[in-house]
């Protein structure tokens, strides 16, 4: 099923959110850190995010908005998924901005990654505690299948798939080595 599937995506940009918090720990203790594994993390909740998960996510909101007629939390997290798109590209443009040796005062970082991570799991979490109980509810195995038939999956997964691309395998063997 595709919540399933969802739920378990959820899981791994957890797993994600939790590297980062570490990092910001790091920040705040006044320890290096590592601004190319951020850079991998968020490219890839970034890139991952927008063309496979979010685009899931929709097609499964659209259609209950359209035969449930709930409106109002759907648009809303339409525009939180549009909102998180923005805060990512702008996070990694921050985080470009340091690998390319700009100086941004380490609270300013602190604080952008402190907000980046705060809004992920905000976002998840209304997704799983409210949103995914109340599709739950309503779908039918024919919904499902109707849902189905409108979402073309995407390619696998860089990162958590079968093959790990080589521009994730140092993050991937990060997670590996933290489970």
């Amino acid at each position: 099923m595709m919540l399933d599937k969802i739920h378990t995506e959820h899981g791994y940009i957890n797993r994600l959110l939790c590297i980062l918090e570490q990092k910001l720990h790091a920040i705040q203790q006044g320890q290096p850190v590592n601004y190319s594994l951020v850079k991998d993390i968020v490219e890839y909740l970034h890139k991952y995010a927008e063309c496979c998960h979010h685009p899931k996510e929709d097609v499964i909101y659209h259609y209950y908005q359209e035969k449930y007629a709930d409106k109002g939390v759907m648009e809303k997290l339409d525009v939180e998924h549009q909102d998180l798109s923005q805060l990512t590209e702008d996070f990694a443009d921050t985080v470009d901005m340091i690998l390319m040796d700009a100086v941004i005062p380490l609270d300013v970082f602190a604080d952008k990654l402190n907000q980046f991570v705060t809004r992920q799991r905000a976002h998840l979490e209304f997704e799983e505690k409210y949103v995914f109980p109340l599709i739950r509810r309503h779908f039918t195995t024919q919904d499902w299948i109707a849902v189905g038939e409108r979402y073309q999956e995407c390619e696998c997964d860089p990162l958590f798939g079968d093959n790990v691309l080589p521009r994730y395998q140092r993050l991937h063997e990060r997670l590996v080595a933290s489970v």
